[in-house]
């Protein structure tokens, strides 16, 4: 039936290559010789889900397994999602078109709170059931992975289960049990699941502030999963090739996992701790046979922090000396605002200079040390200087506003540093700018989230560099949705199923977020918007309290306490112990014995 439903009608819709399937590495199994047949969703388009490497990762660790079948699931686009509905099709696997409920597991990939929606949308037109208590012995079992299970609350009552941290090794684990209970009773089938570490059954937990166990047969705390080791991690040269040009078309390469730079915004340096590095002749081996098997041309080494690999230089020398004239250009996510940055820049700008990427953050000093990001403005224009000799003149630097304790001094200071690029010569300057939105497991988890009147008035400062500069702004309604997804209770759910309700989807594409659907929702619920956006108490209860990173409680009210004084907190990687409670000794001890290999 999707057969013949796709080809009658991929002529109707934009870009049909998205629902295609059959790519050039690919993997397809006999149904009848599998034990396990997973469906792996990334709820956004094709082009942005396959740009993932998370999915990317788990895919072929999955298929490496000859008696599990893991097939990939994106959400279609609006045009195709109308059409399914008004023929009646469900939504299907790529690999072998299999309406996703005909599966064992459906796993779905939580990378960001304004996907809550597109996850409601896609098992709606799968025809599985949205809420967990509500499915039947016949559906699959649904969960979720990736950095907003970290606070699973708010989309607890959708998944059966939450896997809170790195997946690589914990999906054995499930598969495993998921395998050996088949044909048990569905509720038997989540307490077998409930008894591995680092997954999170909200059945058996009580809705309160924060959840409590119902039974004494599972966890009072759910333990981050930690693969100790990303060495092991391989996904093979033959990666899958795509049918469409991807947001992120090239090579993806992991270098290391975890960054403890500090700041105080940033949930992911908190949630991926420990430092982990791969060896960079993995990286190297796993780099050239990539390219040569798909034909790329171009190389992201992608981590939190790049250029804090401890063999970063001799990497990038390897990479040039492998790739040299084969038009091959390396990429990474930013540039550390100082010489040892630009000296990483230079090296990977021989075959195809574009502009440098900086994130100052705020705009004055003493806000930077607030926040703890170890940036001097004498780093600043050193850099920019040195930039502008060795020829660039281009440069985006990224910024954030409604900080706590920021004044218009501050945002005056962005102004300020703008100035300072067009004045040493730079060309084109952009500065993107977003909106603090603080999240759990953050020293600024307990601060207020500012109002759109706040960030309206801020951002007409700094409307101020348009003189210089193009200044991008995030919106501020969007923002505000993120926020309370992000330290969101049980009840906040009420609010994403209205917004689903009045229409929303692609909630996290700026250009179809729909406020007005999401305000409808929170007048129909009657939540105070307030009560979730709030300055919180040191030592108030959170709904994600029950969920353990690694990263005490404790030390977060230490940072918090410190960036009320302005006091910063070095790097631990070269500047001892800051005593965050994520590394044992054991730990420690293998992490120096990599670090010894380089």
């Amino acid at each position: 039936m999707i057969l013949k439903f796709l080809n009658d009608n991929l002529d109707k819709i934009e870009k049909p290559s998205r629902y295609i399937g059959g790519e050039h590495n690919q993997v397809v199994k006999d149904p009848q010789n599998v034990l396990l047949r997973v469906g792996l969703i990334f709820p956004d388009l094709y082009e942005v889900g396959m740009s993932n490497l998370g999915i990317a990762i788990l895919y072929h660790l999955l298929n490496n397994q000859p008696k599990i079948w893991a097939e990939r699931v994106f959400l279609p686009w609006k045009d195709m999602i109308d059409l399914m509905k008004q023929k009646d099709v469900e939504l299907f696997t790529l690999e072998s078109k299999t309406p996703l409920r005909k599966l064992d597991l459906v796993g779905i990939s939580l990378q960001y709170e304004l996907s809550y929606t597109n996850v409601l949308c896609a098992l709606e037109l799968a025809k599985i059931p949205l809420f967990s208590d509500l499915r039947s012995e016949s559906d699959p079992i649904v969960i979720a992975g990736g950095p907003c299970t970290t606070n699973p609350e708010v989309m607890a009552k959708v998944f059966d289960a939450l896997v809170v941290g790195d997946g690589e090794e914990v999906i054995f684990e499930i598969a495993q049990s998921l395998v050996q209970t088949k044909g048990m009773p569905r509720e038997e089938r989540l307490k077998a699941l409930s008894q591995i570490k680092g997954v999170y059954v909200p059945l058996f937990y009580t809705p309160t502030i924060p959840p409590k166990p119902k039974f004494n047969w599972v966890p009072s705390k759910i333990n981050r999963r930690i693969t100790r080791d990303i060495n092991q991690i391989r996904i093979p040269p033959q990666r899958v090739i795509p049918n469409v040009q991807l947001v992120h078309d090239r090579v993806v390469e992991e270098v290391m996992r975890g960054c403890t730079r500090g700041c105080r915004f940033c949930q992911a340096g908190i949630i991926y701790r420990p430092v982990r590095e791969k060896y960079s002749d993995v990286i190297l081996e796993e780099s050239i046979s990539s390219l040569s098997c798909t034909g790329y041309e171009e190389l992201a080494l992608l981590s939190l922090s790049t250029a804090d690999h401890s063999s970063i230089v001799e990497l990038l020398r390897k990479l040039r000396e492998s790739t040299e004239n084969s038009g091959i250009s390396v990429s990474i996510p930013s540039t550390r605002l100082d010489t040892f940055g630009l000296s990483i820049a230079q090296a990977i700008s021989k075959v195809r200079r574009t502009g440098l990427t900086f994130a100052p953050e705020a705009g004055t000093q003493r806000l930077r040390d607030v926040i703890n990001k170890n940036v001097t403005e004498e780093d600043y224009v050193r850099t920019l200087e040195s930039a502008k000799s060795a020829g660039w003149d281009r440069i985006k630097l990224y910024f954030m506003i409604g900080l706590p304790t920021e004044t218009d001094e501050d945002l005056a200071g962005i102004v300020e540093m703008a100035r300072i690029a067009r004045k040493i010569g730079f060309k084109k300057i952009t500065l993107s700018v977003a909106n603090l939105i603080p999240k759990p497991h953050t020293p600024f988890q307990f601060s207020e989230q500012k109002s759109i009147e706040y960030l309206n008035h801020a951002q007409k400062i700094l409307s101020k560099a348009r003189e210089i500069a193009m200044v991008d702004f995030h919106d501020t309604g969007m923002s505000l949705i993120e926020g309370l997804l992000s330290r969101g209770d049980r009840k906040v759910f009420e609010v994403v199923f209205g917004a689903f309700k009045n229409g929303a989807s692609f909630d996290d594409w700026q250009n179809f977020f729909n406020f007005d659907s999401w305000k409808r929702a929170l007048e129909e619920v009657q939540i105070d918007l307030n009560a979730y956006l709030r300055q919180r108490s040191l030592h108030e209860e959170f709904p994600w309290d029950h969920i353990d990173v690694g990263v005490s409680k404790e030390f977060l009210i230490r940072e918090y306490q410190k960036a009320m004084q302005g006091i910063v907190t070095p790097d631990c990687r070269w500047n001892g112990c800051a005593g965050c409670g994520v590394c044992n000794q054991d730990l420690q001890n293998i992490l120096e014995k990599k670090q010894e290999r380089g």
